[in-house]
């Protein structure tokens, strides 16, 4: 079992995580941390648990439209009304990727 210690708004949390997945936490604990980060620099004073929470809701929400994207390609796909090549999987596929990171 592996472990590591993530830092987000200057706080240190100690996180259990299987073998090798370490790496791969630092990078969420790392996207986190700039959501809250954003979110000071734009709100200003706020608690660390209404920080933390609205974090983790704007974070879902691009979740969510990721989903709704992927399922709505999903069906186009499905549904053969238009026809999409692997480049262009591949080119959505990659904007919905830089949408997440810039989020």
């Amino acid at each position: 079992m592996g472990s590591l210690t993530v830092k987000v708004n200057g706080r240190s949390y100690p996180i259990v995580c299987g073998d090798g997945e370490e790496q791969h936490l630092e990078y969420l604990a790392e996207f986190v941390d700039k959501k809250v980060q954003d979110l000071t620099e734009s709100i200003g004073n706020a608690s660390e648990g209404q920080l933390l929470m609205m974090a983790s809701l704007l974070i879902a929400d691009d979740l969510s439209q990721a989903y709704e994207t992927i399922e709505k390609l999903r069906e186009e796909a499905e549904e053969g009304s238009k026809s999409v090549s692997q480049d262009d999987w591949a080119e959505k596929i990659e904007a919905i990727a830089q949408k997440l990171e810039s989020a």
